[in-house]
């Protein structure tokens, strides 16, 4: 898993603050203020002070991440093939700077590179040369309220959101995505509201030649309540796209359209569950849109058995459009979600398609997991096609009536090497049933494997 967290044999305090978490602007290393002598090598350059109060400080980071990937059939069989695979490789370097406690600027520099990919890399997510992916400044703001923080940040920044099921890290793909715009947080006690209006970032495959989308921006409000009556947590959110030209099976037009959603959540030492509904209404070319998603993580952890076997069911239904000939849209859209609704093959997305995938993992040792599952998928109706993470038409409906989208059986392992490094490997399966045949002349069958390493300091 991208973001998994990475910890020593006996965690400590110290070892618990010394984790590597995503967004990686999240991180905290104050606590090196009053810290004696090192406990790994890369201290020296995660707190720098420039006071000898230390309230003055720069903070240094970075990842290296080296995956290569293999596909068998790539995209149903549509496009060339590559017998070979190839290499990606992303590099991460930040620096942040604290004054106080009221100011801090934090800067992320992006290089990610592909190698050996039979027709080069693919637009958007596999080269980026070298870019700003993050530079942004926060100010907290006078609070008269105890427990209270407002928090200002202007620039470019990372998103991610609640389940990720619409805003989430692009951790999956080569590139990562940014956006360019101004964010206000307010936290409360266990109340956190946040409320931003931004721009995507255009990925470019040249140096420092990113600009925001043209023709794109995304704004909205998102509220989370930790631990309400003593049963769950709760989120209520607003998300606001609007895009120039939009293509879904119907055609392509404008698009504005506005996201309504609640999530509940609950992580225990055994059950856990992420529910969520999701409302979207608007305007897509003349026609109006009316759309959907109710989805659903639970899980059940045995940790009293040997490797602590980890059940899990994910159910995920989405809207599709009934009828291209209406000018009215009823297709869902998944925004900026995470790139794992598939796999990490990102084969499909979420719009139109009816998803139940039961999985388990086991902790095999006390750094490494396996895990296994087989995800069933439906579009959720026949008048649709379907689309790819990104929300792009893969496969139009083309008058065929079968909703039987396919299966596929999903492995992978996890080793956390050490606190810095870990290793992973991910196979998937596809087996195709007669949509893609019929609509596209696809394959029966494509096959995913990808081994990647990561380093984080």
């Amino acid at each position: 898993n991208a973001q998994t967290r990475q910890a020593d044999a006996e965690p400590s305090a110290s070892t618990l603050a010394r984790l590597y978490p995503l967004p990686r602007y999240e991180e905290d290393w104050t606590f090196l203020r009053s810290t004696s002598g090192s406990s790994d090598f890369w201290d020296f350059t995660k707190f720098v002070p420039f006071a000898e109060d230390g309230r003055f400080f720069l903070s240094l980071g970075g990842e290296a991440r080296e995956t290569y990937e293999r596909f068998h059939n790539t995209s149903f069989g549509l496009t060339t093939q590559d017998a070979d695979g190839y290499l990606l490789q992303r590099y991460l370097l930040h620096g942040d700077l604290h004054y106080g406690s009221k100011f801090r600027f934090f800067a992320e520099l992006n290089s990610s590179l592909e190698n050996g990919r039979t027709g080069g890399p693919r637009p958007l997510i596999d080269e980026d040369r070298l870019d700003v992916h993050q530079g942004f400044v926060d100010l907290v703001l006078p609070s008269s309220r105890p427990n209270s923080a407002v928090t200002l940040r202007i620039g470019r920044q990372e998103l991610a959101f609640g389940s990720g099921r619409l805003v989430a890290l692009r951790e999956g793909p080569n590139v990562p995505l940014s956006f360019d715009g101004i964010r206000a947080s307010l936290t409360h006690a266990a109340l956190q509201v946040s409320a931003f209006a931004t721009r995507p970032v255009q990925n470019k495959s040249g140096i420092f030649d990113d600009p925001p989308q043209p023709g794109s921006a995304f704004w909205g409000v998102y509220a989370s309540r930790s631990n309400l009556a003593g049963l769950a947590n709760i989120d209520f959110y607003y998300f606001g796209l609007n895009r120039q030209r939009a293509i879904f099976n119907q055609g392509v037009g404008e698009e504005t359209r506005h996201s309504l959603g609640a999530r509940f959540w609950k992580t225990s030492e055994h059950w856990s569950f992420d529910a969520e509904g999701i409302y979207q209404f608007g305007n897509f070319g003349g026609g109006t849109i009316t759309a959907w998603r109710l989805a659903d993580d639970s899980a059940y952890t045995f940790s009293s058995i040997r490797f602590h076997p980890h059940v899990a069911l994910a159910t995920d239904i989405a809207s599709g459009d009934r009828d291209p000939r209406d000018p009215h849209l009823q297709t869902f859209n998944a925004l900026f979600q995470s790139g794992t609704y598939s796999g990490r093959a990102q084969i499909l997305g979420p719009n139109n398609a009816i998803r139940l995938e039961p999985s388990v993992a086991l902790q095999l040792a006390e750094r490494v997991t396996a895990s296994a599952g087989w995800g069933f998928y439906w579009r959720q109706n026949a008048g649709d096609g379907l689309y790819g993470i990104p929300g792009n038409l893969i496969v139009p409906a083309n008058g065929v009536s079968s909703r039987y989208e396919g299966s596929r059986p999903i492995a992978q392992v996890d080793w956390e090497v050490t606190r810095h490094l870990s290793a992973h490997l991910n196979y998937i399966y596809v087996l195709n049933a007669r949509f893609e045949e019929q609509s596209v002349h696809g394959t029966h069958s494509m096959s995913f494997v990808s081994p990647w390493i990561t380093y984080r300091f």
